[in-house]
């Protein structure tokens, strides 16, 4: 249940930045690419600002840990765009300044 709760509040985040229904990043096909690119933007939160392991992250959003390893990828290498890596970095601190989360995804991790 508590990992639940970073799962929605994560792809909350990410859905209304990027102007989606939050549902759509957590169903199991791609999808179209702004989509699919918009949950490699929350498994790469999920990963990041929580510290949850690639294979916990890949549970949550029913996909293997290697996909989530390319996603996190993906999206480092995306960073050089100034645009983007402002917007990551507004995600990440809206992420990070929830610690009643954070400890909730520890404790989900174990």
């Amino acid at each position: 249940p508590s990992s639940e709760r970073v799962l929605r509040f994560v792809t909350l985040c990410v859905a209304r930045d990027f102007e989606l229904d939050q549902g759509a990043l957590l169903v199991p096909t791609r999808g179209a690419p702004q989509v699919a690119f918009a949950r490699q933007v929350a498994i790469y939160l999920m990963h990041v600002c929580f510290g949850l392991s690639f294979a916990a992250v890949g549970r949550m959003f029913h996909r293997d840990r290697t996909t989530v390893a390319h996603a996190c990828r993906v999206i480092e290498d995306r960073r050089d765009d100034r645009e983007l890596d402002r917007r990551l970095a507004v995600l990440e601190r809206r992420c990070r300044r929830s610690p009643e989360l954070a400890r909730l995804a520890v404790k989900a991790e174990r």
